[in-house]
């Protein structure tokens, strides 16, 4: 073997370990960003929850009852599961929203459930970055990603409610 060929080989084999140790850090960092915005978007959905327990006292009481049960299950609720018990939160809150006296104070909860909003968006992307490279072949072959479990979309019922809050006047 010439002088040549083996440095083309040491080359090859140099930029072949420096692109698999840039491509493990970017998928290091993606996760760290998606760990990030889940915590961004737990705080936001606990906020949200606290501006509903806020309305409590203003319901009648089957809707008062209702919005209690759903903002506490969403305060004690983990990562499984998560979903299903935000959504049922937002049925509630449209429902209070519907029967609570006209001038009611909600800037609080239009807040929250704007960041609410904002938040699930910036997860979403996270995630949708890291999938899309730990789906590339050379990550997946070599299973780059270490241990680290495959991160999940965040999908909840939240548009309709955001159009539902009345905008306080300016």
């Amino acid at each position: 073997m010439s002088v040549t060929t083996a440095v083309l080989v040491l080359l090859a084999v140099l930029l072949s370990g420096v692109y698999l140790s840039w491509t493990a850090g970017r998928l290091d960092r993606l996760h760290a960003r998606v760990d990030a915005a889940w915590a961004a978007l737990d705080a936001q959905l606990v906020r949200r929850a606290a501006a509903a327990l806020a309305l409590v006292p203003l319901l009648p009481p089957a809707e008062a009852a209702a919005l209690d049960a759903a903002a506490h299950a969403c305060i004690e609720a983990r990562d499984e599961g998560r979903e299903a018990v935000e959504n049922r939160l937002s049925r509630a809150l449209r429902s209070a929203l519907a029967v609570l006296p006209p001038g009611t104070e909600l800037e609080e909860l239009q807040s929250a459930v704007t960041r609410v909003g904002l938040a699930r968006s910036f997860h979403n992307a996270a995630v949708k970055d890291t999938r899309a490279l730990r789906f590339r072949r050379i990550p997946r072959a070599l299973r780059l990603n270490g241990r680290r479990a495959m991160p999940e979309y965040f999908e909840i019922d939240d548009t309709s409610l955001l159009q539902a809050v009345p905008r306080p006047p300016t």
